[in-house]
């Protein structure tokens, strides 16, 4: 992650990415703070007070923030925001419907794989992520800028902006620690910045 702040909505999309991906432990929330201790987009903003406000040397802090990361997005109990896109547009609310096979497809043809078993591939981090590469290769990476730009749309027009609005408004609703009321908020803003 560059030390010198957030500064393009491809480097946003990966810390992002890294806060639903990562545990909230001191190395990582350390890291977080890294990132963005520079000069950082105005939509990371309120991201950058919460995270500041994190005394890392506290236990019961660290404590705290690690229930409200399991709670949310691991359970053992019903999840109040499920980080997967296929449980917010099947049906029946359920992992692994066809979502997960379309965006495990997009990832493919791309030349991209999800290197861990245990992370699905329609998870919220997983699909920022992907966003954030695409990004990245639009301005300088391997294949067509056009070819690049088509996956962006799809990525985010039929996937990412069909579910995240209301999975971002579910986790700031359940959240009890401002951090990851903050990182629900700062999702919905730069999704909406790039979409729109």
């Amino acid at each position: 992650m560059p030390t010198e702040g957030m500064t393009t909505p491809s480097e946003a999309l990966s810390l992002l990415s890294s806060m639903y991906l990562c545990k909230p432990t001191r190395e990582a929330l350390e890291n977080w703070k890294t990132a963005l201790s520079g000069e950082a987009s105005l939509f990371l903003d309120d991201l950058k007070k919460a995270l500041k406000e994190i005394d890392t040397t506290s236990d019961e802090e660290l404590e705290e923030l690690l229930w409200d990361y399991t709670r949310l997005f691991i359970g053992p109990y019903k999840l109040p925001c499920p980080p997967w896109e296929s449980v917010y547009t099947s049906p029946k609310r359920l992992m692994m419907q066809d979502s997960a096979g379309q965006v495990r497809e997009l990832y493919n043809e791309a030349g991209l794989e999800i290197n861990t078993a245990d992370v699905m591939p329609d998870h919220i981090g997983v699909e920022l992520n992907f966003l954030a590469v695409l990004l990245q290769r639009t301005h300088s990476g391997p294949g067509g800028k056009e070819e690049q730009v088509k996956r962006t749309e799809k990525i985010l027009n039929e996937h990412l902006l069909k579910w995240a609005p209301n999975f971002t408004h579910d986790m700031e609703n359940a959240a009890e620690t401002p951090f990851f009321r903050a990182l629900a908020r700062a999702t919905r803003q730069v999704l909406d910045v790039i979409g729109g």
